[in-house]
């Protein structure tokens, strides 16, 4: 890799700019840096897994991997947010969809619409969800309702068991 740290010697900055700066430093969240090797997963339902990188309390925004070791369907859903995928690996779609999602595929799904999710094994796909998901029974009846609080719980009590440490640069 060429060495990416090379940096102007002068700067160009104005002092509107440095100044504006010091509230960022004095104000603002820190930047995060996740590794993909140390992030665990943990398990979540039909054999899904989830790697967490982001839980944002103040707007109930969730990112994180979900993979399936083995092929899988996670039921019908609705968003109440939008959400986006890029497929990491694998692939993966709905039944109620034509299309099937590989590697590099991104997706948006839009507030509102329902569907069910199905994915191959070994598919990994790194969602932010936004706002809450509601699960359905097979005949339509409300069955759950997760939002960033219900993903939080899951990943806290998957720590407890597992007397891993929580995570605090997760949260925002």
């Amino acid at each position: 890799m060429k060495n990416l740290q090379s940096a102007p010697s002068v700067s160009v900055l104005t002092e509107d700019d440095l100044r504006e700066i010091q509230h960022v430093r004095k104000y603002g969240a820190p930047d995060v840096y996740i590794n993909a090797d140390e992030a665990g997963w943990h398990p979540w339902v039909n054999g899904l897994m989830i790697k967490p990188y982001r839980y944002e309390t103040m707007n109930g925004t969730s990112v994180f991997v979900l993979w399936a070791p083995k092929a899988t369907v996670l039921g019908k859903h609705r968003h109440r947010g939008v959400v986006t995928g890029v497929t990491v690996q694998g692939e993966w779609s709905y039944f109620e969809y034509d299309w099937v999602a590989h590697k590099g595929d991104y997706i948006v799904e839009n507030p509102g619409t329902i569907h069910t999710l199905r994915m191959g094994e070994d598919a990994q796909v790194v969602y932010t969800v936004n706002g809450s998901i509601e699960f359905f029974n097979d005949d339509d009846s409300l069955r759950n309702i997760m939002d960033v609080f219900s993903f939080i719980d899951l990943y806290v009590k998957h720590c407890e068991r597992t007397g891993q440490e929580v995570d605090k640069r997760l949260f925002y």
